[in-house]
């Protein structure tokens, strides 16, 4: 199992690499088309009337949604550990595996329900007006798409915690940081 989870990591690795890519070029051209609208309104007069909705509908959700499972995976998500440092390894591990496998049920739904909309969206052909006809599905499809590779990244962890509740090197081989040790200060 344990050489099944390495395998899938890598490509769930190579995933969350590409997913970064994008939210990185989605990043890149909100700078650009910012800066190029801010020049053509002020230096021409001529300011381009579709940016705020290409930003605003597609661009930062994609940086958004396609940054999760990476920052997942390299572990700069948030993280509160005060009580974790105190909890002996093996529940630790199993506590992060419940926990790991209660939020990818939640992201889950999270991927069906935004799939269905985005369906319906494309079903219907919905379109949102503003300077240009925008179709809705296509703003719409970022949202299943983020949530679904962090849904696999979350299943992925909740598997590893549970393969390696007594093995601290196969944590470390699957990107998790392993359990830390309570801080113990030495006596002077």
């Amino acid at each position: 199992m344990k050489a099944a989870l390495l395998k899938v990591d890598g490509w769930l690795w190579r995933m969350d690499i590409t997913l970064m890519a994008i939210a990185g070029v989605c990043v890149l051209t909100m700078m650009g088309v910012t800066f190029l609208d801010v020049f053509m309104r002020y230096a021409l007069h001529s300011p381009l009337h579709w940016t705020y909705d290409l930003v605003t509908q597609y661009l930062l959700i994609g940086s958004f949604f396609f940054a999760f499972s990476y920052a997942l995976r390299t572990n700069e998500n948030i993280v509160v550990d005060f009580f974790s440092r105190n909890l002996p390894t093996r529940l630790y591990c199993l506590l992060m595996s419940i926990g790991h496998a209660a939020i990818a049920v939640i992201f889950a739904v999270v991927v069906w329900l935004s799939a269905v909309d985005t369906y319906i969206s494309w079903a219907n052909d919905e379109a949102f007006f503003g300077a240009l006809v925008w179709s809705t599905w296509s703003a719409k499809i970022i949202v299943p798409l983020g949530a679904l590779a962090l849904t696999l990244r979350l299943v992925h962890r909740s598997l590893a915690y549970w393969a390696g509740i007594d093995d601290q090197e196969f944590l470390r081989a699957a990107g998790l940081e392993p359990h830390h040790e309570p801080i113990i200060e030495e006596q002077l």
